[in-house]
């Protein structure tokens, strides 16, 4: 089935791309007229393509796809991948790779292109994770390329990612925790001790509801989270699964903490009109005018901050494992509590603040050598 994309070129003007099969294999043809294009494309799903380009008079490529057409029609064809994944592939895609690599034609694609878009990427301030992931997904499509005969080698394999250090967690005391929360509004006070008491991921509270909730043995069972997709005019939110397996899980909490929730609505944490939180909502209009009151000066030391740390909403979840470590508890439960996938996964992350199996080692090599 033939489809249509409209493109932008480089000088600002757009065309339009029918992408279709033609002799066993993918590729496109342009107009400037998006008429035409129309017409093309239903001649090809109604007579063939053969037809259509015979029609128009269309010329074989002398290279074939270009880096862009090739990755759309690769994306048309994916199946068995989430809505989410999909809609970051594509965004990688019109974001980040069609910009500098798009118009390259993939016969000619080399590696010196796949590096210097990767140090563009670097420059421009993205994680190492971040471009990882957006060589991952081209190197991927291209390996399938490599397997269909469209191009002898992979030009991005083997291309080394720059390391960038890991954004310092922010961890808070008890006094500066009381701080943050006295600057949101009574309301919000539910939800900021739940998320610090749980650990949970802003998406996985956001998703609970009340039957979720057992305050009898006073646990919480998570087993879903929000997840933003492609919708019509935008982005629309969908309940699907947390982040990995053992992110369904059972956690334990304080009773203090599940009675002062409101059992009453469809959602466990509603928005002021009682429907579900959504976070860039949250955070724009409730978190960051919060927290920048909290960053006030104090009055009675005008060079000092009154909470001199600058917070992500997911820096709550570091606080929780923090203060559960610092209280003793095992590594191995705290990862349980956190949804991670395993214990090394939380060694790596917090292993440095576990004290008491510092010291616990310490006290061991002490009676040996004693």
């Amino acid at each position: 089935v033939a489809s249509i994309r409209v493109r932008m070129r480089k000088d600002g003007t757009a065309y339009t791309a029918v992408l279709y099969t033609f002799d066993g294999k993918q590729t496109s043809s342009s107009f400037n007229d998006h008429a035409e294009a129309l017409k093309f494309q239903d001649v090809c799903n109604r007579l063939g393509s053969a037809e259509a380009r015979r029609i128009w008079k269309v010329a074989i490529p002398r290279h074939g796809h270009t880096v862009t057409s090739y990755l759309t029609e690769h994306l048309d064809a994916l199946a068995g991948v989430e809505k989410k994944t999909m809609f970051e592939y594509r965004r990688y895609l019109v974001r980040d790779i069609e910009p500098v690599l798009g118009h390259i034609p993939l016969s000619t694609l080399n590696r010196a292109d796949v590096a210097k878009w990767v140090n563009k990427m670097r420059a421009d301030g993205v994680s190492g994770k971040t471009i990882s992931n957006k060589l991952g997904f081209l190197s991927g499509a291209l390996n399938l390329a490599v397997k269909a005969g469209e191009i002898p080698a992979n030009p991005a394999a083997g291309i080394r990612v720059p390391r960038t250090l890991r954004r310092d967690m922010t961890l808070l005391t008890k006094d500066e925790y009381r701080l943050l929360k006295a600057s949101f509004t009574d309301r919000w006070h539910p939800l900021l001790d739940f998320l610090v008491a749980s650990g949970c991921r802003f998406s996985e509270a956001t998703a609970l509801k009340p039957g979720d909730v057992d305050r009898v043995n006073g646990t919480v069972r998570i087993t879903k989270a929000w997840k933003r997709t492609p919708g019509d005019g935008g982005v629309k939110y969908e309940i699907g699964q947390p982040k990995t397996r053992r992110s369904i899980r059972t956690i334990n909490l304080p009773a203090a903490v599940l009675d002062q929730l409101d059992y009453s609505h469809e959602w466990l944490f509603v928005n002021t009109e009682g429907g579900p939180i959504r976070l860039y909502s949250w955070r724009t209009n409730v978190w960051s005018p919060s927290l920048a009151k909290a960053m006030t000066k104090d009055e009675n030391n005008p060079d000092k901050l009154l909470l001199a740390t600058r917070l992500r909403i997911h820096d709550l979840r570091h606080v929780c494992a923090s203060w559960l470590l610092s209280e003793g508890v095992p590594l191995i439960t705290v990862a349980a509590h956190l949804g991670h996938e395993d214990a090394a996964t939380t060694a790596r992350i917090y292993g440095h603040l576990d004290r008491a199996a510092g010291q616990a080692a310490a006290a061991a090599m002490a009676t040996l050598l004693g």
